[in-house]
């Protein structure tokens, strides 16, 4: 219960709402029982004494008190949908945030489909629970407590059928929470599971028509649909069975109650000493205060199965605000800090997880500001790692990682990264316009700088054609442009900021030589206002460069000069050299 207690810190902000949907639930709560009361005059006094006017009077009473009820009850639903609502979707917020802070490491562990999950079915859960909280979880105890006070008051002998019905309620109810918590808590494990099978399948339609796959994909999800389909039959099993067990109770008791008034108008006890007639009115009030007293343990009932499923999704939501994010700044980091570009590699060693394995080794070399740098090898070599420790996308775990002869863990994070622009192999796209894209990268850019980006990134060929221009609307992963196009609005999102550090990661290998070109042409133009790592695995695209990196297979620094050299002393790049020889690449100086 303490991670639903948790959540309830978000609903405390809107206490003048809870305070009246609280006061509306009570006059409800009272309305209910108000009614019976005035039922015992009309059965037991006005209509066997033909008293006309209390009749009359009565039924009016009765009419203003139900009108009072169905206000207050309309009071009731809108302020718990007003809580709900602005609670859940404060809660989202803030988890949305946190989802933002976290590492590739953090998200690592999570898994994408989880998160997913959290963001959008758990906090579905909890915004019911809130709900439930101001119409339910209060009103039952009211209903039962009020319900209980009145039918002791109302007669004593006919709340004998107490002592049977309540304990066998409460036991039931106690078996249905042991068994619903841990089977609710797999239905939301196997929902992540549909997420991420559906996840994987909507990021790649073009890998799966390519390929035939479709009839695969569909058995992975048909697998994990009826992986579902037995978690969440077994959890319903319990709300199955619970129903018709309650109800049984709650039927029983009535019949009880019936039996015992005749019991007792035989015997005498419930008779009217005025007219000497049975005090039927007696009874039926009695009756709904007991329905009163059921109907608000079936409500518990049914409100501990709402909880035990929100305390499941409270659970997760609370692990990933309470994940530790790894990649922080320290209390004391630099944030006034103007970088020039010097990079600067210390016996930096790098390795995924903590198994040990490292994927760079002992990596030193200097970059000085303002030139141009290629990082070639072998795939797996380890190149987008190297690339990745600068901007502090991942710690390093030996060796220092420096930036104006400073280590990149004492700068701040934003501080740092705001003056690096990183453009990744896979061009990544967001829904809105070409422009809107664009100016990610500055957000106070001018349309100059839009079009001057452009250039830089040989994007406006294409963007002119539109009538629209950068308003022209982008699809959702930039579905209706082409991997070449995508490619190039990523390089303008990262010139449009002219950072002092530009890192490339082989994001020229979908455009064509003549567009690659124009891009390796601004890049030397701008470089004498920024320093540039470009990773490609061509070298006719980095061998003009100021210095090229060579990384081997095992992670460790081949060489680390210029094309000419390189040819001379390293014998990886030799290697990748006439691999490249009439393909592309080449010896030629």
């Amino acid at each position: 219960m303490g991670n639903l207690n948790r959540m309830l810190k978000y609903t405390v902000k809107y206490w003048k709402h809870i305070t009246v949907s609280l006061l509306a639930m009570l006059i409800q709560v009272a309305v209910g029982f108000i009614v019976p009361f005035l039922m015992i005059r009309i059965i037991d006094n006005a209509i066997p004494n033909s008293d006309t006017n209390l009749l009359l009077t009565t039924a009016l009473l009765m009419l203003v008190v139900a009108l009072l009820g169905l206000g207050f009850g309309l009071v009731n639903n809108y302020t718990s949908q007003y809580v709900s609502q602005y609670a859940s979707a404060d809660l989202r917020l803030d988890l949305f945030k946190k989802i933002q802070s976290l590492s590739f490491i953090n998200i690592d562990n999570f898994k994408t489909s989880r998160l997913i999950t959290s963001a959008t079915n758990d906090i579905v859960r909890i915004q019911q629970f809130y709900q439930m909280l101001l119409r339910i979880i209060v009103r039952a105890p009211l209903m039962i407590g009020m319900g209980l006070f009145l039918s002791l008051g109302t007669s004593t002998e006919l709340s004998y059928i107490f002592f049977y019905s309540m304990p066998i309620l409460v036991i039931s109810i106690i078996v249905i929470m042991i068994v619903a918590f841990p089977r609710y808590t797999k239905v939301q494990k196997t929902v992540d599971g549909i997420n991420k099978v559906v996840l994987e399948t909507a990021n790649a339609p073009r890998v799966i028509k390519s390929f035939v796959s479709a009839k695969h994909e569909n058995n992975k999800f048909e697998t994990a649909n009826e992986t579902f389909r037995v978690t969440n039959t077994a959890a319903n099993k319990v709300m199955a069975f619970a129903d018709p067990i309650i109800m049984f109770i709650f039927n029983s008791s009535i019949a009880g109650i019936i039996f015992l008034g005749a019991y007792f108008i035989d015997k005498g006890s419930l008779m009217n000493a005025t007219t000497n007639l049975p005090q039927v009115g007696v009874l039926i009030a009695f009756n709904n205060y007991s329905m009163q007293i059921l109907m608000g343990l079936m409500m518990f009932a049914m409100m501990m199965i709402f909880i035990s499923r929100a305390a499941v999704s409270a659970k997760r939501i609370t692990e990933i605000f309470d994940e530790k994010v790894d990649l922080t700044s320290k209390i004391d980091a630099i944030s006034n800090l103007k970088l020039t570009g010097e990079i600067e590699f210390n016996n930096v060693s790098f390795g995924y997880g903590t198994d040990g394995n490292r994927v760079l080794n002992n990596i030193n070399f200097k970059i000085n500001s303002g030139e141009t740098v290629g990082v070639i090898g072998s795939t797996g070599s380890g190149k987008s790692s190297l690339i990745h420790l600068i901007p502090r996308l991942y710690d390093v775990c030996e060796g220092e990682v420096k930036v104006n002869g400073i280590d990149v863990k004492d700068i701040h994070i934003d501080t740092l990264r705001s003056q690096i622009s990183v453009v990744t192999q896979t061009a990544t796209i967001f829904s809105g316009s070409i422009g809107t894209n664009i100016v990610q990268g500055k957000n106070d850019a001018s349309y100059n700088d839009l079009v001057e980006a452009g250039e830089n990134a040989a994007a406006n060929e294409f963007i002119n054609d539109y009538d629209d221009i950068y308003n022209h609307e982008i699809q959702q992963k930039g579905s209706n442009l082409s991997g070449g196009q995508k490619q190039r609005l990523s390089l303008a999102r990262a010139f449009i900021r002219k950072p002092k550090i530009l890192i490339l990661d082989d994001s020229t290998s979908a455009v064509d030589a003549k567009s690659e070109e124009q891009i390796i042409d601004a890049i030397n133009k701008l470089s004498k206002d920024m320093t540039t790592l470009v990773i490609s695995q061509k070298i006719s695209t980095i061998k003009d460069m100021d210095k090229i990196i060579v990384l081997d297979n095992q992670g460790h620094l081949d060489g680390f000069d210029s094309h000419i050299n390189l040819l001379k002393t390293s014998k990886v790049y030799q290697e990748i050299a006439l691999s490249q020889v009439g393909n592309g690449g080449g010896l030629d100086d």
